[in-house]
């Protein structure tokens, strides 16, 4: 007979009896109805992607999936101010997230969620960042969750990468990342927050299919359902980081893992196409502005030349324009 222990899960925490068995709640099963299944072909969102949003800072990005929206920010790296915190071969990544007051209705989970977001960011782009260049600093990278729906770790880790770029931060390659879950032998690629509500609900982590809420029809065999976020470089084929949640067999798991990998790839493409948009916009900015300066500088050499050919008292006198309304 399986049996819980409880255990502390950012997400799938539940488990408070160690004498439960494994059962599906009441409240699941009526959150499952209400969901839309994605079938055979689990659906595909295409994101809303922004580069430069800011003019006040070097790096920034924008990014929407869904209803989920995360602004990112990232300055150039400074020199750490405690000696105890420095390392001598490689530099530090800080991970700031903070959640708008209007993102979320689970205010008192808010300072968790923030400090895990932060750690599972830092983590995820550590191994992409090239921080042998700048020994002894520190980068700061600040994400602001605007609305929260679903798959947030992967949006923020899609958005910092972005901002990264903006900023002119040297990265081994372009990071992107993706979650997908299984439940009720469902997969949902990028789900919303009432998906992954079920999965918090869900004590324990499985379902026993012989008991009276499990739609499994193998007696005692442990109904899947789980979480699971990827971050990869595709150029290296590495993985930056895989996190899972819940109860996986291993071949699920690689089909998951195979899901989050085609979306990784999609995603490059789109995130390849906004950088070299952005990369047009701000070289078309550079041409305007040499353009005016050219001008700017052509027209202060025409003052010049004649303020010497005609003299201080007589370019005065030609550039004084008569007020029509005045009587003289």
């Amino acid at each position: 007979m399986l049996r819980v222990t409880q255990t502390k899960n950012a997400l799938l925490d539940g488990a408070t009896i160690a004498e439960d068995l494994y059962t599906t709640p009441k409240d699941c099963e009526e959150g499952f109805e209400s969901l839309e299944l994605p079938g055979k072909n689990p659906k595909k969102l295409s994101p809303l992607l922004r580069a430069g949003v800011l003019t006040t800072v070097r790096g920034s990005a924008y990014m929407e999936y869904g209803n989920t929206k995360v602004m990112a920010i990232v300055a150039p790296p400074h020199e750490l101010m405690r000696a105890t915190a420095r390392r001598m071969n490689m530099g530090v990544i800080n991970c700031f997230v903070n959640f708008a007051a209007f993102a979320t209705g689970e205010l008192e989970s808010v300072p968790e969620r923030e400090k895990h977001l932060g750690s599972m960011l830092s983590k995820a782009l550590e191994p992409v960042v090239c921080r042998t260049e700048f020994l002894n600093f520190q980068l700061d990278i600040r994400v602001l969750i605007l609305d929260d729906d679903g798959c947030l770790l992967s949006t923020a880790i899609n958005c910092c990468g972005v901002a990264l770029v903006e900023c002119g931060i040297s990265t081994y390659d372009l990071v992107t990342a993706s979650t997908a879950c299984i439940y009720r032998d469902n997969v949902f690629l990028n789900p919303t927050a009432k998906e992954e509500e079920l999965l918090r609900k869900h004590r324990g982590g499985h379902a026993l299919a012989g008991s009276e809420n499990s739609s499994s029809t193998t007696t005692g065999a442990p109904q899947e359902h789980g979480l699971i976020t990827t971050a990869s470089m595709d150029t290296f084929d590495q993985l930056a980081q895989c996190q899972q949640c819940g109860y996986l067999s291993p071949g699920t798991y690689v089909k998951l893992l195979d899901y989050t990998l085609a979306i990784n790839k999609s995603l490059r493409q789109i995130i390849r196409r906004v950088l070299t948009a952005r990369i047009k916009e701000q070289h078309e900015l550079d041409v305007r502005e040499k353009a005016e300066s050219a001008l700017e500088d052509q027209r202060l050499a025409e003052i010049i030349e004649r303020l010497g050919r005609q003299g201080l008292d007589e370019f005065i006198q030609s550039t004084i324009k008569e007020d029509p309304f005045v009587k003289r």
